[in-house]
């Protein structure tokens, strides 16, 4: 696997450019890895998502809320983050396609402690 451990910035190395995908795959796996080989075609070093794990960081309350409008994936906020999360399988098989297949470093933003513990770079 490529490691951010092995990257040398700064001085005469060349610049690392992370490209943030973040949540703007909409949920599809398919429009993620396009995102990822669009990335390598303009030549970014590694591209970040977002990882959540909703319940540890949304309250009841704030996913129950309505969430209606023509970007929402869900009736509810909850509903709507649910769609936009990749399973921890689809996370994994994008790892591995964005390094293995790829060639392009893959990082995640983690957005709590539960998420951290699965992503565990």
């Amino acid at each position: 696997m490529l490691n951010i451990r092995d990257v040398i910035v700064g001085g005469d190395s060349p610049c690392f450019i992370i490209a943030e995908i973040g949540q703007n795959h909409q949920g599809e796996v398919e429009i993620a890895k396009k995102m990822i080989e669009k990335a390598k075609e303009c030549g970014v070093s590694c591209v970040k998502f977002q990882k959540s794990s909703l319940t540890d960081r949304f309250t009841q309350s704030a996913l129950e809320a309505p969430y209606i409008g023509e970007n929402s994936f869900g009736k509810t906020y909850g509903e709507h983050r649910a769609h936009l999360e990749f399973s921890p399988e689809e996370f994994k098989m994008l790892q591995e396609y964005a390094e293995k297949t790829v060639g392009i470093m893959f990082t995640a933003s983690c957005m709590d402690i539960v998420s951290k513990s699965f992503c565990n770079w």
